[in-house]
């Protein structure tokens, strides 16, 4: 397997990589135009921040299977590209944790003491005590925005010096930030309450601009905010007017939207703001503990198919878990089935699992009905990580539902298909640990294993039809090799599966469905 690491990940990252034997190649400083040339070659990337792995490096990356980020965001990767091409992105969560949290604390306290500005004042001859006049930390509010493991790791540090914690992270139970001594508030509470702002939050659609001037308003005259997150949180024009007007007393920043930072950015200018260029990661220690962490994540990926760190691939992760991959198995098997028997523009799917042990794997239970649905449909490969985006894209409109039990089996995987005038359904179980069955389709009960050429046809419940149906099937050499029947005797139709040895042609098929009685006939190959 063949790893490119770029970004001057520690050399620790490719040694155990070479040591399990991978191929490695190194270059700390690709450009653009040359990663785009020979991405192409390679199963795997590692990187850290600097490079930006676009939708148009991925367009080339055509071997690409995994991207590693050794560290914690992974802003720098276009998850929603790399998903579509069903490639797994994974980070390592918590290597560079204490790094992170040590640099926040350390920008807090240099801001509340302007540490920077007075180091530089006293290094031009100047003895300017007044001038550097601070403020204290015991007893400040002190507003943690995310409560992540960087943000918890502030909180505790922080908390040392005698500062109230308030917090502001919608994922995050009250009981378990009481348990850390911090006060959970609404985000425009933290805004007004807070003496000092930290922020720990990841940059998406709604945490873009979230410092900004309507929120801005909101804070004490005084504030004092720090960013060690990401650029792009903060609204730097607006931030640069609040502290000019006074309301922000001192900013600390490790991170700007545009990196690296512009030297006309009026934030620069401002002698309350003090600045580092995103080193809030960069000690030894957290560059050695991720690039071993990803190392070992990969290590441990391809030899046991443990996935650690994984970003958009949650599915795949449950798919590792024991005694699922059966009904991954019949899942594939059931939504290739129903492609071969679905009526044409039939796009409104819903998932319906029944049993308690089915329960936690819904969603990789779907993902598995999508990839056997979607290769049958579509010349490109699906698989557990595109396969929702792959399904949006095609205009599938998605339901999943479970149902704790069911009457008749334990377990059971049903999938329905709807187009504007038909609906059709099929439902599949395990047998055991490894006997994959269909076992209904429509309302008909009608059991068989979902191997090889199959032939399934409705037909008027009477005599003779499945005997001129085999005729046919003797006249064209093809062995039967297993037969299922059905019927609904109120309705007087019956549903007929049989499984043949050999190819089964269009032109037998047409005339299977020209017996006196069939209804439908499909054949479906698995």
């Amino acid at each position: 397997m063949k790893v490119l690491i770029t970004d001057g990940v520690d050399l620790q990252c490719g040694q155990i990589l070479a040591q399990s034997g991978f191929e490695v190649t190194e270059k700390p400083k690709i450009s653009k135009e040359e990663l785009k040339e020979i991405i192409g070659d390679f199963d795997t990337l590692i990187v850290r921040s600097a490079t930006k792995v676009t939708a148009e490096i991925l367009e080339c990356g055509t071997k690409l299977e995994l991207i590693g980020r050794a560290g914690a965001g992974v802003d720098n990767v276009d998850l929603e590209s790399a998903t579509r091409h069903g490639i797994i992105v994974m980070n390592t969560p918590g290597g560079n944790t204490v790094s992170a949290a040590e640099h926040a604390c350390a920008m807090m306290l240099s801001a509340a003491r302007r540490i920077p500005q007075a180091t530089a004042d006293l290094k031009q001859g100047n003895w300017n005590k007044k001038k550097f006049t601070g403020v204290e930390l015991e007893g400040k509010t002190l507003s943690i925005i995310g409560l992540g493991k960087i943000g918890r790791e502030v909180a505790s540090r922080m908390q040392a010096f005698g500062m109230k914690t308030i917090a502001y992270d919608p994922m995050i139970p009250d009981e378990y930030a009481a348990q850390l001594n911090i006060e959970l508030l609404p985000l425009h509470e933290n805004f007004i309450q807070a003496d000092f702002i930290t922020l720990h939050s990841s940059l998406n659609e709604s945490t873009r601009n979230l410092i900004a001037k309507d929120t801005l308003d909101l804070m004490k005259q005084g504030v004092i905010i720090v960013n060690c997150a990401r650029g792009g949180i903060i609204n730097e024009t607006d931030l640069a007017e609040a502290i000019t007007s006074g309301k922000v007393a001192a900013v600390a920043l490790d991170v700007f939207e545009m990196e690296p930072v512009n030297p006309d950015n009026p934030l620069l200018k401002l002698e309350q703001v003090i600045a580092t260029p995103h080193i809030a990661a960069s000690t030894n220690e957290a560059q050695e503990k991720v690039a071993v962490q990803i190392a070992e994540q990969i290590v441990a990926w391809k030899k046991t198919g443990k996935l650690e760190g994984a970003v958009n691939a949650s599915a795949v992760e449950l798919a590792q878990a024991p005694g699922v991959r059966s009904y991954l198995n019949l899942a594939e098997k059931l939504g290739a089935t129903l492609a071969q028997m679905a009526p044409v523009n039939a796009y409104n799917m819903t998932v319906r699992t029944s049993g308690e042990f089915l329960h936690k794997f819904n969603e990789v239970i779907t993902a598995a009905v999508l990839k056997g649905f979607l290769d049958i449909l579509q010349s490109k490969d699906t698989n557990y990580i595109n396969a929702f985006t792959m399904a949006k894209e095609c205009g599938i409109t998605l339901n999943q539902k479970f149902e704790k039990e069911n009457l008749d089996y334990t377990n059971l995987i049903r999938i329905e298909l709807e187009s504007d005038t038909t609906k059709r359904m099929i439902g599949g179980t395990v047998f055991g640990d490894k006997e994959v069955r269909i076992v209904m389709i429509d309302q008909f009960l009608v059991e068989f294993k979902p191997e090889g050429n199959i032939i399934i046809y409705n037909n008027i419940d009477k005599p003779g039809v499945i005997a001129n149906v085999t005729q046919l099937l003797l006249q064209h050499n093809l062995n039967v090799a297993y037969v299922a029947l059905s019927r609904d005797e109120e309705k007087k139709v019956a549903m007929t599966a049989i499984v043949v040895d050999g190819d089964v042609t269009k032109e037998l098929l047409d005339e299977i469905r020209n017996v006196n009685g069939v209804d439908i006939a499909n054949l479906v190959s698995l």
